[in-house]
């Protein structure tokens, strides 16, 4: 499989697709990115990673050739480490991480002062400068400081005070009490936030490095925490990636939360405390569950749709002034002021909402409406991807149904057959040769129907 290069970052098999030279030739082209757009020459940049045990080994090979003033933060969950470029006011930063990929994987987000990951535009320049670069030496002395802990103690009070204090005192009082498994991943560091807002906790997999499930957070991989669960009487499970910018749930009836469902009520809660919310915008990517629409639809906010990527969503809500945003294809809510998904936060927000409103999680869920979600993933030879999309517009076209595009003829396409019920197909950015394949109606078999006809359709355009 070859080096996956996208405006959502770099991603390979370390040692393989992503070696030390690839590293420090991305590293020294996002480098140079900075210097041309800032007009500095001696910059400060910002650098963590997840755990994973390659990333040790990468950012030493980076430190060691690419000539700027690092503020060195270690292991941290990538909402901390952007955090960070906003609080040591540098003018950029580094995360080596792969995110909800398997160990074996490692990669770049490459963020803006802001603490935000680049745009597309901007991501495609460090890429296609990354292929020029070649003869590099160590440099003669670091420039390094280690800020690990100064980071970890701003990201903890930005949490808490992001929640605010009338709801920490809220949830302290509600008595929760919930599992954590951060699978060995930068989401450890969530224990002794939870518990210090009064949370008991029973955590699992606590090791750094030490992956005991699959990365991605999923229901097959997060489903043994039910007897878990069971045993301690918790109220329900908390499942990281590696980086923590994504959470999911398992409750305490054993039901998966989805991201959707996640997303749903965290927008619900943020709206909820916003003096007026009529007129807000809250952004979504168009692979969203229409159960957040109807939550916005609820306090009279609008939903804006974007492409799939975290930096299309927080790109328009920079525009828009939203204060909520996210994407339904993970648990991971990004809340203003935070520029990106944010897993930890998104769990504080979750507790909150349940300390409110004074009942169980599973009970609360069930007066959200209800969707159901099939989802299929299909390869295909690259060559044949525009032909494929055009196909698959033009069948629908032809069924007289409402179409919406995303990003252009690379970007996400949503057919709507009806108010509640879409499909949704686009290449994925992160998996090479990969399409994916979302159905979703408020009727299970109409979701399984339309998926059905979605693959058909796409075998006989691939075909």
């Amino acid at each position: 499989m070859a080096l996956i290069e996208s405006f959502s970052g770099v991603r390979g098999i370390y040692g393989k697709d992503l070696t030390e030279s690839v590293a420090i030739r991305y590293a020294h082209s996002y480098v140079s990115f900075l210097r041309s757009k800032t007009g500095k020459n001696s910059l400060k940049v910002v650098i963590g990673m997840d755990s994973r045990p390659s990333g040790a080994r990468i950012m030493d090979h980076i430190l060691d050739i690419i000539d700027a003033n690092f503020i060195k933060v270690g292991i941290l969950p990538t909402p901390a480490i952007e955090l960070a470029v906003r609080h040591f006011n540098a003018d950029g930063g580094i995360i080596i991480t792969a995110s909800h990929n398997e160990p074996f994987w490692n990669g770049f987000k490459f963020l803006n002062p802001d603490g935000s990951i680049l745009n597309e535009k901007d991501m495609a320049l460090v890429i296609k400068n990354s292929k020029s670069l070649a003869n590099f030496h160590k440099i003669q002395d670091r420039n390094v400081i280690e800020k690990h802990d100064e980071a970890l103690r701003k990201y903890s009070d930005f949490v808490l005070e992001t929640v605010g204090k009338e709801n920490i005192e809220n949830i302290r009082s509600s008595g929760q009490k919930i599992i954590i498994d951060p699978n060995g991943g930068a989401g450890i560091i969530a224990k002794n936030m939870l518990e210090k807002a009064g949370i008991k906790v029973v955590a699992v997999n606590m090791d750094y490095g030490e992956f005991s499930r699959q990365v991605e957070p999923t229901e097959d991989s997060m489903i043994y925490l039910k007897n878990i669960i069971d045993e301690s009487k918790a109220d329900f499970a908390a499942g990281f990636d590696c980086d923590a910018d994504r959470v999911e749930i398992l409750m305490q009836n054993g039901q998966f939360l989805s991201g959707n469902y996640i997303l749903a009520l965290t927008v619900d809660e943020i709206l909820s405390k916003i003096r007026n919310p009529k007129g807000q915008i809250v952004v979504v990517n168009d692979a969203t569950s229409n159960v957040v629409r109807d939550v916005a639809d609820k306090h009279g906010a609008r939903i804006k749709e974007v492409e799939v990527g975290e930096t299309n969503a927080v790109e328009e809500m920079k525009r828009c002034k939203s204060v909520i945003g996210g994407e339904g294809s993970s648990g991971g809510a990004i809340i203003f002021p935070s520029k990106c998904r944010d897993g930890i936060l998104t769990l504080f927000t979750v507790l909150s909402y349940v300390a409110k409103k004074g009942h169980k999680l599973q009970k609360l869920i069930e007066q959200f409406p209800k969707y159901f979600e099939v989802r299929g993933k299909i390869e295909f030879g690259s060559k044949k991807h525009d032909g494929i999309k055009k196909f698959i517009k033009n069948y629908y076209s032809r069924k007289k149904f409402e179409i919406r595009e995303t990003g252009g003829i690379k970007g996400g396409l949503k057919i709507i057959p009806s108010r509640n019920s879409f499909v949704w197909v686009r290449a994925s950015k992160t998996e090479s040769g990969i399409f994916r394949i979302i159905a979703e109606s408020d009727k299970k078999e109409e979701a399984e129907k339309l998926l059905k006809e979605a693959v058909e359709i796409f075998n006989k355009a691939n075909a």
